[in-house]
């Protein structure tokens, strides 16, 4: 037995020469890495000299996300936050890649619908978001489409409208739902983002209730809302970087049951550097400054309208400066102070900070 063991190992193994050989694959192994963030946001209200005052985390989120194979990876992420309470989730999807139509996502995310929206709020220019930004129908529970190049993004999907939990908010049978697309068209990207030009144009038909909500000054202010029945919303964005200079334009109009209403912002940014806003082209969205690892400082401003007058609801504009201070690349405090103008009263100002940090 042992001669004949050796003999077996002295002896040459032949592969016929036909036969394919396998070809070496790297394996991918499950990964997972824990991520959240923290927004601590102080407001002081000037209305008509009567002064009020608010503090709270605006949001505050633990999740975690990675790779199951070389096909596939995931994201859970929860806000804890007051106005999320209790405790909700913000994303939480999973993502197969190149499935024939691109990437396919499935689970609780936002609609695919203008770039202040689509922007995450760890990277956003201002506390709050732009006024047509609260056309846009932000998270529920679908399925989604996407695909991107240098040139181009798209993404495509069908949504039903859900709460915190991912559980739908129909209610006596409404079935509310709808179609989301986004097409992002780019002349020109360099370095991740330091020079670029964005053109886009979204699109929302959506069966059932919607809740139009955006705020003029902070979250802590008073928000201007209306709620439409089957709304068709169109939104059209312009962004221009070059270098440390921004600018950004976002529109959007939507027709419902009810009536059409429609918003506009325009707004600019300015690093006091070499720093610029990096930008990420499988979402068409901007994404962490580039340049900021040991501090950086951004002006900014932005003017914006909102008019559902149309169907007797709120019109107005509001005029922003804010004042962004990078600590480091996770570290932020942001100062905004903004007029804001009401139709038919008195305008007021609203002065607030945020403290946030990410990691």
């Amino acid at each position: 037995m042992i001669s004949f063991t050796l003999l077996m190992l002295q002896s040459p193994i032949t592969v016929p020469a036909d036969t394919p050989l396998p070809i070496p694959q790297a394996a991918v192994e499950k990964s997972v890495s824990v991520f959240g963030r923290l927004q601590s946001d102080f407001t002081i209200l000037n209305d008509g000299g009567n002064f009020d005052e608010g503090v709270e985390f605006r949001r505050v989120r633990v999740g975690a996300k990675g790779k199951l194979s070389a096909a596939t990876s995931y994201k859970v992420e929860i806000d804890f936050a007051s106005n999320s309470s209790p405790s909700k989730f913000a994303d939480a999807y999973l993502q197969i890649n190149e499935c024939g139509l691109g990437t396919m996502k499935v689970g609780h995310f936002k609609e695919p619908f203008g770039l202040n929206e689509l922007t995450s709020s760890r990277f956003i220019t201002f506390m709050e978001r732009s006024l047509p930004a609260g056309f846009a129908p932000s998270r529920n529970h679908g399925l989604m489409f996407s695909d991107s190049t240098d040139l181009v993004t798209w993404q495509a999907g069908a949504f039903w409208d859900a709460d915190g939990y991912g559980e739908d908010t129909d209610l006596a049978g409404a079935n509310n739902n709808s179609f989301g697309a986004r097409f992002v068209f780019r002349p020109w990207i360099e370095d991740k983002g330091k020079n670029l030009m964005h053109v886009a144009m979204s699109y929302n038909s959506r069966s059932g209730t919607k809740n139009f909500r955006s705020y003029p000054g902070s979250h802590e202010s008073d928000s201007w809302a209306q709620t439409l029945t089957d709304a068709d919303t169109f939104g059209l964005e312009l962004a221009w970087t070059d270098g440390p200079l921004n600018v950004i334009a976002e529109m959007a109009d939507t027709e419902a049951i009810e009536g059409a209403g429609n918003a506009s912002s325009l707004q600019a940014s300015w690093f006091i550097g070499d720093q610029y806003r990096g930008y990420k082209t499988s979402s068409g969205a901007f994404e962490r400054a580039k340049g900021i690892e040991n501090g950086a400082w951004e002006l900014a401003a932005r003017v914006g309208d909102y008019d559902f007058s149309e169907i007797g609801g709120d019109a107005g504009s509001a005029t922003t400066l804010g004042l962004n201070w990078y600590v480091d690349k996770y570290t932020r405090v942001m100062i905004d102070s903004t007029t804001v103008a009401e139709d038919g009263m008195e305008s007021y100002q609203v002065l607030a900070a945020r403290f946030a940090f990410d990691f």
